[in-house]
């Protein structure tokens, strides 16, 4: 009943994109997600539970697993999915020297990204088709979307399991030339390989490359070399599914593999792979928060939100929540919130929100320091998120918490005063100075260093007035 309603929310929709955005709804209620980072965080977690072994940070592929197996959820086996992942990965990976030869071709990178939007796209307008009864002019189409599995996805991952596996030698941008259907036949005469690529079938796509396919009202019937062959439309649906599902799975583990060499075949638009424009993207995550009326302005090195805020989140939660979206070229990110009391601004460098993006930054003092400055640089409604002397208590009490480590202290003290230094603070630094001094000298230091350190506990111990905007 599960898989039952969920693809009756796909076929509800209309358009590619919503489909994507029931897909990502469905995918953060099924893992627990509060937004889209924290939904490639968990995803990434499913990965490693997969593996065995724990993605790179920042590989780009939470996102592409999440909506990919929400998917085969609603319309595949997702666990074969999680297998073919597995499975591909651990051949793709055997050879790092070879995977980085595909890595090398100008070509490769641009074919991966459209295979990947024509799976996506083969894979809603099967359940579409399906769901209409498949009259023999959509029966057309199906056999379109099959032939095209084979040539594009199909092609794709066939030499990559070759070229990694050693079975092939010559140059990607001479493979891709090749017949695909001689490509995957080659890849099947592998046992390792064949489990991998079930569902391309060859013969059809033979079959309607020399126009020898009859469309008939209960499927289709092939005419090739070897004789005939009858499909049935339910035959021809399943095929399709069972196609996606394997090149689905090879992607993820192919994107896992390159990770291992830190090459991203994705980035933070990767959602542009899958058709979904950087609006409805951001329009989903907001909406997750609790956001209505999400307008999304582009201009180059900027992006510029209009939304409405839910009462009572603080509107620096929001920008983290967005924060994986947000691509390398933009620079400045501002959001115009409605509140009950009119419209606020929050503004700043996106450079600033890219260390909250990393798991790894929560277990140590990292991820604190940039949180003071991410809410120090960037401003609400013209002003700095957090005053000077929050700030300086907030230094000042790591700064003494160190000072009992003795000469070990010395590398953090560092990092808290080239902090002060970046948010133009000349005191706290000069007492930092005087505190790294301290620790290397001890009593024997002179009074007015002895001072400089004194003031640090001043500033940890004051009480200051903190409120999250």
């Amino acid at each position: 009943m599960e898989k039952v309603n969920r693809l009756n929310e796909l076929l509800e929709v209309d358009g590619f994109q919503d489909q994507m955005v029931v897909l990502l709804r469905q995918s953060m209620m099924e893992l627990g997600a509060t937004d889209l980072a924290d939904l490639c965080a968990l995803a990434e977690a499913e990965v490693a539970r997969i593996l065995g072994t724990p993605p790179q940070y920042g590989y780009g592929g939470g996102l592409q697993f999440a909506l990919q197996r929400a998917l085969m959820v609603a319309q595949g086996d997702e666990d074969r999915f999680e297998r073919i992942v597995k499975g591909s990965f651990e051949i793709f990976s055997q050879n790092p020297e070879l995977l980085s030869i595909l890595a090398e071709s100008p070509h490769f990178k641009s074919d991966y990204e459209a295979a990947m939007l024509d799976l996506f796209d083969a894979a809603s307008q099967v359940a579409q088709a399906a769901n209409c009864g498949v009259p023999r002019q959509v029966g057309r189409s199906m056999v379109d979307i099959a032939a095209s599995l084979v040539e594009g996805a199909g092609q794709l991952v066939a030499i990559a399991l070759l070229v990694t596996s050693g079975q092939k030698s010559r140059p990607y941008g001479k493979l891709r030339q090749d017949n695909a259907t001689d490509l995957l036949r080659s890849a099947r005469t592998r046992p390792v390989m064949e489990n991998l690529l079930g569902g391309f079938n060859l013969d059809l796509r033979t079959a309607q490359a020399h126009r020898m396919v009859r469309y008939q009202d209960d499927g289709v019937r092939i005419e090739i070399k070897s004789g005939s062959q009858e499909i049935s439309w339910s035959e021809l649906n399943d095929e399709i599914i069972r196609a996606c599902e394997s090149a689905m799975g090879c992607f993820v583990g192919l994107t896992l593999a390159f990770n291992q060499l830190d090459v991203n075949l994705l980035d933070a638009t990767s959602y542009h792979s899958f058709g979904i424009s950087p609006a409805v993207m951001l329009s989903v995550g907001m909406s997750g928060l609790g956001c209505q009326e999400i307008f999304l302005e582009e201009r180059e090195g900027s992006w510029t939100v209009h939304l409405e805020a839910p009462e009572g989140s603080p509107l620096t939660v929001l920008v983290a929540g967005a924060s994986a979206l947000i691509p390398d070229s933009i620079e400045i990110f501002t959001l115009h919130a409605k509140r009950e009391d009119g419209w606020h601004v929050l503004s700043g460098p996106v450079s600033l929100l890219r260390p909250f993006l990393d798991p790894a930054n929560e277990a140590d003092d990292h991820h604190g320091l940039a949180a003071v400055r991410f809410q120090r640089v960037w401003t609400y409604d013209g002003q700095p998120c957090v005053t000077e002397a929050v700030t300086r208590g907030w230094t000042a009490r790591r700064a003494i918490a160190a000072l009992d480590g003795g000469l070990r202290s010395v590398p953090q003290l560092r990092v808290l005063r080239a902090f002060a230094v970046e948010v133009t603070d000349p005191e706290l630094a000069e007492s930092l100075s005087a505190a790294i001094r301290y620790v290397r000298l001890g009593d024997s230091v002179e009074h007015k260093t002895s001072l400089l350190v004194a003031q640090l506990a001043t500033w940890a111990s004051a009480e200051v007035e903190y409120t999250p905007v």
